[in-house]
Parts: C-alpha cells; structure tokens; sequence
C-alpha cells in the first residue's frame, strides 16, 4: 500500500497563495478550487483557507503523531485550534456564538481559551452530542441522531461551529441542516484540526442554498478521504492521491507513515477517552498498511503502550499484533 513519490502531485503551492504571515504561521487561500481538474462538478466553497505552521509547528505535529492519546491528545488540539481563531478573530462579524459537537470538539470550547478572544462578555454557547448508529443502508454504513442539546440556537450574525475533524461531513450536514432551521446567521466558520474537502460537500450546498457565508478554515492540508479505509468507520484521513499540503509537508509525512495511507488521526474522540482502544488500533492500522514496526520509535509514544496492563491486554485479545510489535515494547 505504498504510495507515488509525489511527483504527479497536486501541492498547496500549486492551487493557493499565501495571503497572511502571523506568529509563525502562514495562512494559505485557495480560490475557487472546483476549477481545478479533479475537483469540477464538486460543491465547495469558493475560498478555503489552510493554517500552516511550518518548521514542525503544533499543527504539523499534531497531524504527524497518529500515536497521541489523552490529555496530550486534547492539549494538542486545544492549541491548533484556538490558534487558527484568533488568525481569523477579526473576520468574526457582530455577536459570535459557538456550538461544541461533542465529544471530540470539547477541546475547541472558546470558554478554555487561555487568553481568552477579544469580545466583549462570554461567546454564547450551545452543547450538543451527536451519536453515530450503524446502519448498513445509511451513508458510509452510518446515521447520526441527536442525544442532548444544551443551550439554544442563537440569533447571532456569526456562528463558529467545533467539529474537530471532518471526514465524510455526514455529523456537519445533520447539524447544520437542522441548525439552519432556526436561524439564518451572516457566517459560519468551521476549524477543524483535520479535514477532509469532502465532508464540506454537504454543508457548503446547504448553505449556498440558505445564503449563509461558509469560512472553513483547515490545519496544514485539505485530505481526500480513502475510498476504502483500513477499519471502520472506513473515512480514513491520510496521504491519498488528492490530499493536498505543502511540498515540505509532503514529505514530512510520507516519511512519518512511510508511503502508506495510514489515517493521521484515528479515531479522536477514543484517542482521547479511550487511549488503550485507540493505540490498540493504531497498531492495528499500521500492521494492515505495512509499515515497518522495527522504523517506529516508540519512545515517542504515550508510556501506556509499554505498561504491563497494556501488553497484557494486547497479547490476549490481539495476539497476532502483540507478536509482531513485543520486541519494540520494552518498559
């Protein structure tokens, strides 16, 4: 499963231009990308922004490091997040309101931000918690249904919506289709920390039709989700042939998951409430995509992947896994 080289690849550098540097960070426009060949007759915004942080910044390391889990995993995402905010704070028009998908979007909650954004009185805020059923005649064999709903729907000109990671987009379209039922803001802006240009298909078309301005604003690259991913739910995010980064970035992650399409993020609410469950996948994935265990360094890795309790748990119920990556596990 081994990707090209790159060389036939479409990059940032080729579809976009840099239009802002700020802190360390480049911010990237693409403009109407639906003119470029592989993205015609496809429902995207017409501009779509992509935060760069070059030099192993936070975003690029959060991308690079499918291993992290807990509260390094949430403090990763906090960080990239609230810093592609306030890179776009003053684009933010009138009253501002925020809806945390949760539970994966929780670290994007603007109430922790830390210093918090220049507004006046807090963000109004609305809690909501989408669960996803399997169902083998759904989109991608999923439905979603609403669990709980905290808050209202506000009757703010801009409405930021925490969605950490946007795969398939089938979580976005269900709540911004229902939320749109309720008002029409002048905005709405989306930062997930890993996305795909996909799962913007659905809420871009509902929006155009509402009249409702979409401002996606990605960390580091606009992925193209496998057309057959590694485990469920099969959306896996990683270095297919239409993701689209920097040409250095590029190569940072091809050689991070050595030329195989390995998912960059799993499954981030598990990554980060279930650790164990998720660094047993991720071991999982990487054996299925083959890369090389004996290439990995796992002194990178959370130290639950080295504990007795872990390696317990792995050599009874994944034993096939345990063999080929117990030599590399040393406490």
């Amino acid at each position: 499963m081994v990707q090209n080289t790159g060389a036939d690849r479409m990059y940032l550098e080729d579809v976009g231009e840099i239009v802002m540097s700020r802190a360390g960070k480049d911010i990237w426009l693409i403009k109407s990308i639906t003119q470029h060949e592989g993205f015609r007759d496809r429902c995207l915004p017409d501009r779509i922004y992509v935060v760069d942080f070059p030099g192993r910044g936070a975003g690029e390391e959060f991308l690079l490091n499918r291993q992290a889990c807990g509260p390094e995993k949430f403090l990763m995402i906090k960080e990239v997040g609230h810093d592609m905010m306030r890179l776009f704070e003053r684009m933010f028009d009138g009253k501002v309101a925020q809806y945390v998908i949760l539970w994966g979007g929780r670290p994007l909650d603007l109430l922790d931000a830390n210093p918090p954004l220049q507004r006046s009185g807090l963000l109004d805020t609305t809690y909501i918690k989408l669960t996803r059923i399997e169902d083998r005649d759904g989109f991608r064999g999923w439905n979603i249904v609403e669990s709980s709903f905290v808050g209202e729907w506000w009757p703010d000109d801009t409405w930021i919506i925490m969605e950490e990671c946007i795969a398939s987009g089938q979580t976005l379209t269900y709540f911004v289709d229902e939320a749109l039922k309720n008002h029409l803001p002048k905005k709405i802006f989306l930062f997930p920390v890993c996305a795909s240009l996909e799962g913007l298909e659905g809420i871009c078309e509902i929006c155009r039709n509402q009249g409702v301005e979409l401002i996606p604003v990605f960390n580091g690259a606009l992925i193209e989700v496998a057309a057959v991913g590694v485990t469920l739910p099969y959306t896996d995010l990683g270095l297919q042939p239409r993701t689209i980064t920097t040409r250095h970035f590029y190569h940072d992650l091809n050689d991070r998951y050595q030329g195989t399409p390995l998912c960059w993020v799993g499954d981030i609410g598990d990554s980060i409430y279930k650790p164990e469950e998720h660094l047993i996948e991720t071991l999982s994935d990487m054996l299925s995509v083959g890369m090389d265990f004996e290439r990995e360094d796992f002194s990178l890795w959370s130290p639950v992947v080295r504990s007795a309790p872990f390696l317990t748990r792995l050599e009874n119920e994944h034993p096939e896994i345990f063999s080929q990556v117990r030599p590399y596990l040393k406490p």
